[in-house]
């Protein structure tokens, strides 16, 4: 599909500037810039980008002034003509709907018989296994007050660590639910039903003008500063978007020892239109991730770890 689409763009936008399939992104010149150069063939930089499988484009240069952001059927309305939205249409018959969807409310809750680990006490049951849980991994007192930490002690979510997520309106939009107990157990995380895609965990603790982090878990979040779990090694679309859209700084990649080809997938991935020559990888030792960094050295091991963040080496991109 994507061959489709990026022809019938192609037709009326004219030589794409940079394409990056894995993401859907592609870059032209912007047709209003142009225009106001008085510029026929295109002014060269590239500005215009556009996600087709999110279905949505933007130019860094003109979009407030000129209104050039949203659908991408708003800009083949403006630009394409009749055929060019028709044919496009065919292809992306759901394009309509795509915007919709992203802007349904998500309604989160906690589960049943949460409860705040900085407010237990004695009489509480279990807490005394949830509290030793996270010393083990090092959690002090502050990391838990500062992200909410809870465990439950009855229902769906029973005898599990809680840490919410809240959004840039500082509304829970997820929590993960990591099993505590000494007992085994197949499920060491049960998510809630909210589909992970659709939300950034702790976007209101981002600081998009300073360096942002990008980890897999959330035990990994909670010890670097201003990061970002995935919540696997994937980068989803939400993010991709918001960070093309507001980080300023740079994004360094912090994935598990055993995730190098993932973060050099993700630097790839990244590394286009607005954030080029802003992204870095930073790869921990053998068998180590962050989390595990942290339980032993504390913060001294997570300063460590992140001095050592790299471009990666042409063998690398190459591979």
């Amino acid at each position: 599909m994507s061959t489709f689409l990026l022809g019938i763009l192609e037709d009326f936008l004219g030589e794409t500037r940079k394409h990056n399939e894995y993401s859907g992104q592609v870059s032209f010149d912007c047709p209003a810039c142009s225009a106001e150069k008085g510029i026929v063939d295109g002014d060269g930089k590239g500005n215009l980008e556009i996600n087709y499988n999110r279905n949505v484009y933007k130019c860094w240069s003109c979009a407030e002034t000129n209104n050039m952001s949203g659908s991408v059927i708003k800009l083949l309305k403006k630009y394409g003509g009749k055929n060019s939205l028709r044919d496009y249409l065919l292809v992306r018959p759901d394009a309509d709907n795509i915007i919709e969807k992203e802007h349904k409310d998500i309604i989160v809750t906690l589960p049943e018989g949460y409860k705040k680990i900085s407010e237990v006490t004695i009489k509480d049951y279990n807490y005394n296994l949830a509290l030793k849980y996270l010393r083990e991994r090092g959690i002090t007192d502050k990391i838990i007050r500062e992200f909410n930490i809870g465990y439950t002690n009855k229902g769906e979510f029973f005898n599990r660590i809680i840490i919410p997520s809240y959004d840039s309106d500082n509304k829970l939009n997820y929590f993960i639910a990591r099993w505590f107990s000494p007992k085994y157990t197949k499920l060491k995380y049960i998510n809630p039903t909210t589909e992970k895609q659709e939300i950034i965990f702790n976007e209101n603790k981002i600081n998009f003008d300073s360096t942002i982090y990008l980890c897999e878990g959330v035990f990994d979040h909670i010890v670097i500063p201003n990061s970002i779990p995935l919540l696997g090694k994937f980068i989803s679309e939400k993010l991709l978007e918001l960070l093309y859209e507001k980080a300023n700084c740079n994004i360094i990649i912090v994935l598990d020892s055993d995730a190098v080809k993932d973060a050099i997938n993700l630097y790839k991935t990244l590394n286009f239109g607005n954030l080029t020559d802003r992204i870095k990888i930073c790869v921990p030792s053998i068998n180590e991730d962050p989390s595990s960094i942290y339980q032993k050295l504390a913060y001294k091991g997570i300063i460590s770890l992140l001095r050592t963040s790299r471009k990666p080496t042409n063998d690398e991109l190459n591979e």
